[in-house]
């Protein structure tokens, strides 16, 4: 035993440790290039640095010049995009909760004539607040809008008196502001985060446990007898399948309900739309799971492959970053992850407390995803149990040579 340690060297197990990297290429890459194309990933996701056109709201009660020069201000801003004009404030507070516009601007009635008689009418800027990205940003510029409006119109109206610029500028009366952030007004953390990652741990668990149940059966030797459902691939589905979906949904139900009654994470909205759009979300799980588990030979590399979806699934997901202010093939790959609808659904329902209607879309989408996936699946189905067949008379052919040279 002292002599094996003794010719043990640590250059020995140097080069062995370099070898084994290199012959297993799947390893290699993830150790390897994974961080450098997660870094360029990454780095093309926030290049824009900062949320611009973000979708704005209008109600004008005012319809006078200086109403219009307001709104013609938020609009000339790479910030805000004036889409749509309401027809009251009501109207404006609904499309920012139902996420129609990201941001919705007030000016009261009567705002012009208001302002010459000493009132204080303030210009009212609602923001939804269920993505922090989209608040923080949209606050700050709103401000310095309604500051910059402000100080040209006091200024040409001192000048207006006989004034020069300095004298305007050291009399400035600042046009009245004010800001209402929806849904997460003190900036909360918690009413943010902590949903986006319970969600992605949910898709991870059970991406994992549905790829690894296949991948057993490879290691086992055992996945040999399905090839008898190789022109019914949907029976093997059921049957692989259903105990995860049924396992997903009741870890929905049960980590939502710890959130909410245990950390008081709100949940505003109804619970049938959260069951419906979790069923659509496990059914897409499932049946990317399958698919993925059918290329890999091993619980090993079934680990690996989901280890490099993972991380990007929730970043591209728009949770933490907004779509809108993705590059657009980057977004085009948001949009096939099941992640990012299912999130999106997830805030509506628990911080805005919309109903079903506005998570349908989600829902439908999820679907496909689910649908598109068993189908390619169950298409690819066959073709791994033809190649095992054709290598196992090559194997047959081989040994009967065998046989036949030794006679």
């Amino acid at each position: 035993m002292q002599d094996q340690q003794e010719r043990l060297r640590i250059r020995d197990v140097f080069r062995e440790e370099w070898l084994s990297i290199f012959r297993d290429r799947r390893f290699m890459a993830i150790l390897l290039i994974t961080p450098i194309v997660y870094t360029i990933l990454f780095g093309f996701l926030y290049s824009h640095q900062r949320i611009t056109e973000m979708p704005v709201t209008v109600y004008d009660g005012d319809n006078s010049q200086l109403s219009r020069q307001i709104i013609q201000a938020f609009d000339a801003t790479d910030s805000f995009a004036v889409t749509r004009q309401a027809t009251n404030q009501e109207d404006v507070v609904r499309q920012v909760e139902t996420g129609e516009a990201k941001v919705g601007i007030v000016i009261p009635d009567n705002f012009t004539t208001r302002l010459k008689h000493g009132e204080n009418p303030p210009v009212l800027t609602l923001i939804d607040g269920s993505n922090m990205m989209y608040s923080n940003s949209a606050s700050r510029i709103a401000n310095q809008v309604i500051s910059s409006v402000s100080a040209g119109v006091s200024v040409n109206s001192m000048k207006q008196k006989g004034m020069n610029a300095d004298q305007a500028a050291s009399t400035l009366s600042t046009i009245p502001f004010r800001s209402r952030v929806l849904f997460n007004p003190v900036y909360d953390y918690k009413l943010f985060m902590p949903l986006g990652v319970i969600s992605a741990a949910l898709q991870q668990c059970l991406l994992l446990g549905i790829a690894l149940s296949c991948t057993r059966d490879k290691e086992a030797g055992t996945w040999g007898k399905f090839a008898a459902w190789k022109n019914t691939p949907w029976r093997l589905a059921i049957a692989k399948l259903t105990p995860y979906y049924v396992a997903g949904a009741f870890n929905v139900l049960t980590v939502f309900s710890i959130s909410a009654l245990c950390f008081d994470i709100p949940f505003r909205g109804q619970v049938l739309p959260l069951i419906l759009v979790s069923l659509a979300f496990n059914f897409a799980l499932c049946g990317l799971g399958f698919l993925f588990s059918l290329f890999s030979k091993t619980r090993v590399d079934a680990t690996q492959t989901l280890m490099l979806i993972a991380v990007p699934s929730f970043m591209l997901s728009g949770y933490t970053w907004p779509l809108e202010a993705m590059p657009g093939f980057l977004r085009g790959v948001a949009e096939i992850l099941p992640l990012t609808y299912f999130l999106d659904a997830v805030r509506n329902i628990t911080l805005k407390g919309l109903d079903i209607t506005y998570v349908f879309k989600d829902t439908i989408a999820l679907g496909v995803i689910g649908c598109v996936s068993l189908l390619v699946s169950f298409a690819i189905y066959p073709l791994f149990f033809r190649q095992r067949q054709t290598a196992d008379q090559h194997a047959d052919i081989s040994t009967q040579e065998g046989v036949t040279l030794k006679g």
